[in-house]
């Protein structure tokens, strides 16, 4: 898709990172106002400027942070005092955007998910061409940084609950508020101020629509609902903490059993089995309540449960490890918001050359799960995974 042009320039420890944002809107303000608190805290950073399809998105981010107003993606990654890219726009963009930034030599922080349900094969070719580069990326997945989840690696490693035999976990949340995202100008319309083409990327071609535009997590064309939105914070930790592989196979059922009043097309409930190696994974999600059951991971000689998880991001209350024969034992968890650890992490790793926490190509295995588990629910098929050739087969 583009050609690697560049290792990208060799920063010094002590040389201030230039962050270009594409994409400003709700999820981008956020981390422009996450890197302007750690310059105030002192991190050695520059918002060197923005892009996004929005006129007016861009210029108030531009007043706020300072910086360059660019119009186009491409114009960002090839300004030269621009060191990593900030990736925040919807999901079908974050491939081209990400392989044209570390083809300039940038590193990357990607929202999460890495690719939309539909373009696995395109995250597959960012991971490679960001190994070859040499670039540091980091998926934003934040609840990933949470300290909890080190000691859960540190506890699984050292044998508390012997061999994974089976996780089960979930993210529940009562509302619909992340798909029916704000519109903040009902009479807005494609031209100088609003690039709609540029917003449609290679999706298909559809007449322009504020609730499009502005609210794109109701539509399949742009986004896959909880399976993509909110399960990567659910699958990467364990991912990450169990040394989990690819997925064999995926099958999911989902729908709109509550939310059916609005021309909402992503399901507003929605599970996955996930089949591994040796073990099984079940993912579950509804938008139609906030009961949350207990995740766990079941092994052979013990289990291991989360009390208060919640919506995983912020991290949880405590870790209860329960032998086989034995008293339970609790172990304290934490909570707060991680994104600025994740920030920082990645800044980290930009100077050290170190892979994040989130890393592409561990994300890459989470990344296979929801595509499949999409394709699954989608098809009515069981997805299956081709481990050599790191494709999606079956469906």
């Amino acid at each position: 898709m583009f050609p690697f042009v560049s290792r990208g320039k060799v920063l010094g420890a002590n040389d201030r990172i230039g962050i270009g944002f594409i994409g400003v809107g709700q999820r981008g303000a956020t981390h422009v106002a996450v890197v302007q608190k750690l310059i105030q805290e002192g991190e050695n950073l520059r918002i060197a400027g923005a892009t996004d399809a929005y006129r007016y998105r861009l210029e108030e981010t531009i007043k706020a942070a300072g910086g360059t107003a660019w119009r186009r993606d491409v114009e960002l990654v090839a300004a030269p005092e621009v060191d990593a890219v900030c990736v925040a726009t919807p999901d079908r963009h974050h491939m081209r955007q990400g392989l044209m930034a570390v083809s300039a030599g940038k590193d990357v922080y990607c929202e999460k998910p890495m690719c939309h349900w539909s373009q696995f094969d395109q995250a597959r070719e960012f991971c490679d061409a960001a190994r070859k580069l040499g670039r540091v990326v980091q998926i934003g997945d934040q609840g990933n940084s949470s300290p909890g989840w080190v000691k859960v690696k540190e506890l699984f490693a050292s044998g508390a609950v012997g061999r994974l035999e089976h996780v089960r976990a979930g993210y529940y949340r009562r509302g619909d508020f992340a798909e029916r995202m704000p519109i903040p100008d009902p009479e807005a319309k494609p031209g100088p101020d609003l690039d709609w083409e540029a917003f449609l990327g290679d999706a298909p071609r559809v007449p322009f629509t504020v609730e499009r535009f502005f609210s794109w997590r109701r539509y399949l064309d742009y986004a896959g609902g909880p399976c993509t939105d909110l399960w990567p914070h659910v699958l990467t930790p364990f991912v990450c903490a169990l040394g989990l592989g690819f997925p064999e196979s995926a099958a999911a059922v989902g729908g709109i059993y509550k939310f059916t009043t609005y021309d909402r097309e992503v399901p507003d409930t929605f599970d996955s089995a996930l089949g591994y190696a040796g073990h099984t994974v079940s993912l579950t999600a509804t938008l139609a309540n906030d009961y949350a059951t207990e995740p766990a991971i079941r092994g052979d000689e013990g289990t291991m449960t989360f009390q208060n998880a919640g919506g995983w991001e912020s991290g949880f209350d405590s870790v209860t490890v329960i032998p086989a024969s034995g008293a339970p034992k609790v172990v304290a968890g934490k909570r707060g918001d991680p994104t600025p650890e994740h920030w920082k992490n990645f800044i980290r790793c930009v100077r050290t050359r170190e892979q994040p926490v989130s890393n592409a190509q561990e994300f890459l295995k989470v990344q296979a799960a929801l595509n499949m588990s999409m394709l699954s629910y989608r098809h009515r098929k069981v997805a299956r995974f081709d481990a050599g050739e790191r494709k999606i087969i079956g469906v």
